[in-house]
């Protein structure tokens, strides 16, 4: 009995998985039932039976299968110990648009119909695995990005042939009418190449040359016959030349309109090919789009939004992990912790003394809309919060937010200063959780305040410890204009007395912003 192969490590096994043609481990039966009655070209990949690690490549040609081996060594992938490719993926993506026939000559063909493995959402998706689903969702939008870009290309390529087939049509409809127009032109000039009967005009005329006339007449009639035959004679010669000069250039067209012809036919197969290979991907698109709506609505089941997802494909999910449970920990989430419906300006004003800079509450305006009343500097400052079709903001084109909470959940990470500029810094606090946490506040102000001086001063030694740069001697120099930089961290922590007052001013328009903040009474 001989012993079973070893089994052979594939650590590219998950990039694979996520592919909709790769169908794991299923017998040859299987395979063969799948693609029994599908067009030639039509492909799909499984699991070698008698190797792990290795795959075999399941390809219709001639209505028959065709069974290929795909060999896996040192990280290789190929047919028959050809190890040309990376990975399997970047193989089977290079034989879609190349032809097989380089592997093997009877096998003329590219892997042009995905055969796609049906979806199924217990094995492909674990009940509360977040992770796995959000790194899935990643692949799957990743690989139909790829793909619709590849399509787009495509496309782009076919677009192009076509149009370059219809410039070459009109050149062959140029060559049909100049071979008509130059074999019009040979059959004229053979018309006129055919030879008189007597050359003399008289019965004695036939001999020319050969007896000598007893009479002027008779002279005079043989000189006319020798000077009519010396300038057919050049006639002929004449058109002889111009005919053999059109059969040459009718030769080169013909030549020309061959080599047209052949690029023609090639461009044709061309075209045919990107057809085909867009009219394949169509379904693949379509499988892979149901597969990302299916992991949207998965990780959806799990509280996530719109935004979660996007950062999700933007940053990856252990980033995103760590935004979320940074978000979920801020007060910002509360919504009664900032938004006071019944305040009135004298009452924020009222709560917001002594707070710290980026402390805020929102509440509704008598005249409409709504107010961001925040502390900035020592200052209290009022802004009007639109609520339009768009949604709510500041100004437009800014309002974009669905809802106040998003509007606070943007400006928590993101400085008011882009408005205006005399408002550096963050909705900070909300204003009850500072009525409620004044101390604990404080302290981790002071705190984090402390770390940055630290920080500060280690990076004021390390400068001083390094050597003074070159001088250089220059005759004059212009003092260099600087730009002014603000911290929006710093200015968070400038006011850390809780005994600060409160200044009753609204917020001057900024001079540069093209959207200034409206003050709120």
């Amino acid at each position: 009995m001989s012993p079973l192969a070893a089994p052979v490590h594939d650590p590219k096994k998950d990039v694979l998985r996520s592919q909709p043609w790769y169908w794991g481990n299923i017998t040859r039966e299987v395979a063969k039932n799948v693609l029994d009655g599908k067009p030639d070209g039509s492909f799909l990949v499984r699991d070698a039976q008698a190797k792990k690690g290795e795959y075999t490549l399941t390809l219709m040609k001639d209505g028959n299968e065709k069974l290929i081996k795909i060999c896996h060594m040192n990280g290789n992938y190929g047919f028959v110990e050809k190890y040309l490719f990376n990975s399997v993926v970047e193989m089977i993506n290079y034989y879609t648009v190349n032809s097989l026939k380089m592997y093997n000559k009877t096998l003329d063909i590219t892997l042009s119909n995905p055969i796609f493995c049906p979806y199924d959402d217990d094995d492909a998706q674990p009940q509360g695995d977040i992770r796995f689903l959000s790194d899935e969702f990643i692949r799957c939008s990743q690989l139909l990005l790829q793909r619709e870009q590849a399509l787009d290309q495509k496309k782009t390529a076919f677009n192009e042939i076509r149009e370059e087939l219809l410039e070459k049509k009109l050149h062959q409809s140029v060559f049909c009418n100049a071979e008509k127009m130059f074999r019009s032109q040979i059959a004229l000039i053979e018309s006129f190449m055919v030879k008189p009967v007597n050359v003399g005009g008289g019965g004695g005329g036939t001999t020319t040359g050969t007896t000598t006339g007893a009479t002027a007449g008779g002279v005079g009639v043989n000189n006319v016959g020798g000077c009519n035959s010396a300038k057919w004679q050049e006639e002929q010669e004449h058109m002889q030349d111009n005919l053999a000069k059109l059969k040459v250039h009718l030769e080169s067209m013909h030549s020309k309109m061959e080599t047209l012809d052949l690029y023609i036919k090639s461009r044709k197969e061309n075209e045919q090919l990107l057809e085909r290979q867009i009219n394949a991907t169509k379904p693949e698109l379509q499988e892979l789009q149901s597969r990302k709506d299916k992991y949207i609505e998965r990780l959806k089941g799990f509280g996530l939004t719109e935004d979660d997802l996007n950062v999700i494909l933007e940053m990856g999910f252990d980033q995103w992990k760590q935004y979320f449970e940074k978000a979920s920990n801020q007060p910002h989430r509360n919504e009664a912790l900032w938004f006071l419906k019944d305040a009135k300006r004298r009452d924020a004003e009222e709560l917001l003394k002594g707070a710290p800079t980026g402390t805020f509450l929102i509440r509704v305006r008598d005249a409409g809309h709504y107010a961001l009343s925040i502390m900035c500097k020592a200052g209290i400052h009022h802004c009007i919060i639109y609520e339009t079709e768009t949604g709510y903001g500041f100004a437009a084109p800014y309002n974009i937010y669905s809802s106040l909470k998003k509007l606070v959940e943007h400006y928590a990470s993101n400085s008011l200063e882009e408005h205006n500029d005399t408002l550096t810094t963050v909705l900070r606090t909300p204003v009850l959780y500072w009525v409620q946490n004044k101390q604990h506040i404080l302290t981790q102000m002071q705190e984090e305040l402390e770390f940055e001086q630290e920080q500060e001063c280690l990076a004021q030694e390390s400068s001083e410890l390094m050597p003074p740069p070159p001088q250089t001697t220059m005759a004059s120099s212009a003092p260099i204009p600087t730009t002014r930089v603000r911290d929006h961290h710093r200015s968070g922590h400038d006011t850390v007395d809780a005994t600060l007052g409160s200044s009753e001013t609204e917020t001057p328009p900024a001079s540069v912003s093209p959207s200034n903040f409206s003050t709120s009474q």
